[in-house]
């Protein structure tokens, strides 16, 4: 099996898949988010296990996670002033944590360091650094994926419903609204389902998947365009439409497909600007059903895959050539929310927790990467 989660940036490159973290800014954001009056928080739960994480700085993060408790739901939110080098927990939304296809809540991200959003099955709204939670108003009951843009907007999919049926399509529908808030706006409706969706935000760039359908945003996620892609689903099972991932003078799109014995092909292909068209830069290894996508630089491209076990590929060449700098032989339990916050600073969640309270099988470990993707080290609660 696999999991994987999205993770978004606002101002930075990211990968958002059930991936991409909201970042404050460059030069002056870790300035301005450690001047900012936050609640205290006590200690981190024995046992935490994340399911997502948001920066809004180079060392300030915030992570929506669970661990086994006396009174359910077991939800908490934990924050790092310090690049997980220690946490504290603060009040979490009344709502566990699930799978995306459960009834709960499964996504963070964070405008800056006090207004912030949780997303599942509904949208819950902190904007004081979750000292405290209230319930939004969500686009739709299944908001799939939500990311923050430079513009100050929400961008979100979302669905009426969580499963395709004769009843509800569940076809996502790409919503936005104003991070001060406001009414939600339909932007326009997708081809995509379930989670046949990614979201890549960088600068005023807002790259949206779904389906096979690409979309691109040139205004900060006032308005998108159709935008021409290689991969294609079909029922041959050629390579579909995967995953995007934004690092300014180029994007990259991973298309993957024919599964078969725990692999799939997997082409990974680069674009210059918004307007041009894609070519084929490489061919990432097999081993892995899909997979996130994102990167930190052309020199820092990273493919997050599971199976059989969950590995991460890393590129340094605009994909031409691929190494394996993590394996993890966990039986598939795969990653969430793969993103960079710099050229070289990256995270990564090993094994999304997927119910409330936790479980063994999914461990919820934040693995950090401070050159490119080369090295990984674990974040403990």
């Amino acid at each position: 099996m696999s999991g994987f989660r999205r993770i978004g940036m606002a101002g930075c490159v990211l990968i958002a898949m059930s991936v991409t973290v909201a970042i404050a800014g460059s030069a002056g954001a870790e300035t301005k988010a450690s001047a900012v009056s936050l609640p205290t928080g006590k200690p981190a739960p024995a046992r935490s296990s994340a399911t997502s994480v948001t920066f809004v700085s180079t060392q300030t993060a915030y992570v929506l996670a669970t661990a086994p408790c006396a009174h359910r739901p077991c939800t908490e939110i934990l924050r790092t002033g310090n690049r997980g080098g220690s946490w504290v927990a603060l009040p979490a939304p009344s709502e566990p944590i699930s799978r995306p296809d459960g009834g709960g809540l499964w996504g963070l991200r964070f405008a800056n360091p006090r207004h912030g959003f949780a997303f599942g099955n509904g949208l819950w709204e902190t904007t004081n650094g979750a000292s405290s939670w209230r319930r939004a108003t969500a686009p739709a009951r299944y908001v799939a994926d939500l990311e923050v843009t430079p513009r100050g907007q929400l961008v979100a999919l979302a669905a009426p419903c969580q499963f395709p049926t004769s009843n509800c399509p569940g076809v996502l529908t790409l919503y936005r609204r104003s991070v001060a808030g406001g009414s939600w706006h339909v932007i326009t409706a997708t081809n995509g389902m379930a989670f046949d969706e990614s979201i890549a935000v960088h600068r005023s760039a807002v790259w949206v998947l779904a389906g096979t359908q690409l979309w691109i945003s040139t205004d900060g996620g006032l308005s998108f365009r159709l935008h021409g892609q290689p991969c294609a689903k079909k029922a041959s099972g050629l390579p579909a439409l995967t995953s995007v991932a934004d690092v300014g003078a180029h994007s990259y799109l991973l298309c993957t497909g024919q599964a078969a014995l725990s692999h799939t092909v997997k082409f990974v292909y680069q674009t210059s600007g918004t307007g041009s068209s894609w070519s084929l830069r490489g061919k990432p290894p097999t081993p892995g059903d899909a997979g996130s996508l994102a990167a930190g630089s052309d020199q820092a491209i990273v493919i997050a895959t599971a199976s059989a076990a969950s590995w991460l590929y890393l590129s340094r060449d605009s994909g031409r050539h691929w190494s394996t700098p993590l394996t993890f032989t966990d039986g598939g339990v795969g990653w969430g929310d793969l993103g960079f916050t710099t050229a070289t600073d990256g995270v990564v969640i090993h094994g999304p927790a997927r119910r409330d309270g936790g479980s063994a099988n999914f461990p919820g470990q934040i693995e950090l990467t401070s050159d490119g993707g080369r090295t990984w080290h674990a974040a403990p609660f």
